[in-house]
């Protein structure tokens, strides 16, 4: 039997969450303990790993979509298996009200000094799953990053597409 995988409440203050991106596509076979895609909240980026074996047979928001908490992101089940009825209007319905929450404005009269920015320390961002697969495998993030040319945080996924790509068969 399928089931849905929707955006917990993993902590007192999460509202909504980014899903980065998709480390799958729909029809494809997920593993319980695979990372199906990759989430960002405001304190931190992570994969999302599959609680048990199954197809994932649709996803419900695209890459870059944020998202509130209960947002039904994928259905995984078996490849015969019905799609559940009335997620699109489930999550629309959440969507919109969501949206209409009033956001929280403090008019506080309070002026903060100008502090410049601290100057970065060029530490790439990756997954703790990518960073220990890369320590794992002896391989330089810096290398991955160059061979994945875009400026988004390295996943697991990368580091594993990189060692195929790079390392003799």
């Amino acid at each position: 039997m399928g089931y849905l995988v929707l955006i917990e409440k993993w902590a007192a203050n999460l509202e909504e969450v980014t899903v980065n991106r998709w480390l799958r596509q729909e029809g494809e076979p997920v593993e319980a303990g695979e990372s199906l895609c990759e989430i960002i909240t405001e304190k931190v980026t992570f994969e999302y790993e599959v609680p048990e074996d199954g197809t994932l047979r649709k996803i419900y928001c695209g890459e870059g979509s944020t998202v509130p908490v209960g947002y039904v992101i994928a259905f995984i089940g078996q490849l015969d298996e019905p799609l559940p009825e009335g997620i699109e209007h489930q999550n629309a319905q959440l969507m919109e009200e969501y949206r209409q929450k009033p956001d929280l404005m403090l008019d506080l009269d309070i002026v903060l000094p100008t502090i410049p920015a601290p100057m970065s320390q060029g530490r790439l961002r990756a997954t703790p799953a990518a960073r220990r697969l890369a320590r794992e495998a002896s391989v330089e993030l810096a290398e991955v990053a160059q061979w994945v040319g875009e400026d988004r945080p390295l996943s697991e996924v990368d580091i594993r597409a990189y060692l195929a790509d790079t390392r003799p068969q």
